[in-house]
């Protein structure tokens, strides 16, 4: 199962992909617009989409959180594809400290998207 990991931001959606098996995940590419999103998906066989969600520290939503919910929406409107959430916090600050500016966002899309495979594979959910 081919997974994509999104970070979303408002100026900038950092794209991740897992491998075939749905194991390992990499920084695939940043992207400006939604459509470039589905262009991606089209492209890579993708078969199911997780996006990171910013909750704030004390569990609450913030404006952040809003807007990745209202893409999500919209993607999930447009996509008969499986979708899930996956918490990103702290993801952008790591990513920018092992990675160039430039790729931070999709590696940031990375360790969420890991995050999630990890996860699932513990929980045997695959």
């Amino acid at each position: 199962m081919r997974y994509l990991g999104i970070d979303f931001g408002r100026k900038r959606i950092g794209l991740a992909l897992s491998d075939a098996e749905g194991r390992i995940a990499f920084p695939h590419k940043t992207v400006g617009r939604a459509d470039d999103v589905f262009k991606v998906i089209e492209a890579e066989g993708v078969d199911a989409v997780v996006i990171g969600l910013p909750v704030s520290l004390d569990g609450t939503d913030s404006e952040e959180t809003r807007a990745v919910r209202a893409f999500a929406a919209m993607l999930s409107g447009s996509l008969q594809l499986p979708m899930a959430f996956e918490s990103e916090v702290f993801t952008t600050k790591i990513a920018e400290a092992h990675s160039s500016r430039e790729h931070a966002d999709a590696s940031a899309a990375a360790l969420i998207l890991q995050s999630y495979l990890d996860r699932i594979s513990a929980e045997g959910q695959k």
